[in-house]
């Protein structure tokens, strides 16, 4: 990869990778609806296997995603998406999607081993709120425990920003993992504003999210378009697209 890479893009493009994210859902809305239907249905599966499907769910899900890149760059190259293109990060590449999922798993235990250290036990408070507890014995467990909270978020956006981009980064770039992670975690970095404000932007697709039985199987697609355009925008070679 170029040493330019991540290209540094204006604050603006963060709005345009949703208005741009929009624009490829509407080419195939029914394939990729479908496709965010398996997506998200096969980690509701997972999550139910006791003990292990968490962490299943966790290392499958970088070659889920990186299926959803390629068919993004399908639409992108003005074709229609195939079901093989949502498999392609089990096709090829496989191990190291999965490395990737592995790595993020073993960040995610350490930071959750952390607060736990620290007083915050979140697979506590998960299950908790599973078993009916109120918001307001929740909120007497947490009392003065606000700067934990921020600690753990603090140590979490980092590890999210290290895979963002790199499913993509595998898929199309052949990016060994840790190189993946490491260039997603630089590109977010060095494009915070872009990424503050693609968050922003993405709030109507948040709430699109909330509508029951469509809602999700429409905002999925939007907001995994947008990472696909980020990654075009910060990784793809311009004159002929990321190399497959």
């Amino acid at each position: 990869m170029s040493e330019e890479l991540p290209r540094r893009v204006p604050a603006r493009a963060g709005f345009e990778w949703v208005t741009g994210a929009f624009r490829l859902f509407i080419k195939s809305p029914l394939m990729l609806g479908a496709a965010s239907a398996i997506f998200l249905g096969a980690l509701l599966i997972l999550q139910l296997i006791p003990y292990a499907g968490a962490a299943l769910a966790e290392i499958l899900t970088p070659m889920l995603l990186a299926g959803f890149m390629r068919a993004f760059r399908a639409i992108d190259e003005g074709s229609e998406p195939e079901l093989p293109h949502f498999a392609a990060g089990f096709r090829t590449h496989a191990a190291p999607l999965a490395m990737v999922g592995a790595i993020y798993l073993g960040i995610l235990l350490a930071i959750l081993w952390l607060m736990k250290l620290l007083g915050v036990d979140y697979p506590a408070m998960m299950q908790a709120i599973q078993e009916g507890a109120s918001p307001e014995q929740l909120a007497q467990d947490l009392e003065g425990k606000g700067a934990l909270l921020l600690l753990g978020l603090a140590l979490v956006i980092p590890a999210v920003a290290a895979t963002w981009y790199a499913p993509a980064l595998v898929l199309f770039g052949n990016a060994h993992p840790l190189q993946a992670m490491g260039l997603s975690l630089k590109a977010c970095a060095r494009n915070w504003l872009a990424l503050l404000v693609n968050g922003l932007a993405l709030i109507p697709v948040f709430l699109l999210a909330l509508i029951p039985l469509i809602g999700m199987l429409v905002a999925a697609p939007i907001m995994l378009g947008t990472a696909y355009l980020g990654y075009q925008a910060m990784f793809a070679y311009k004159d002929s697209g990321a190399r497959d």
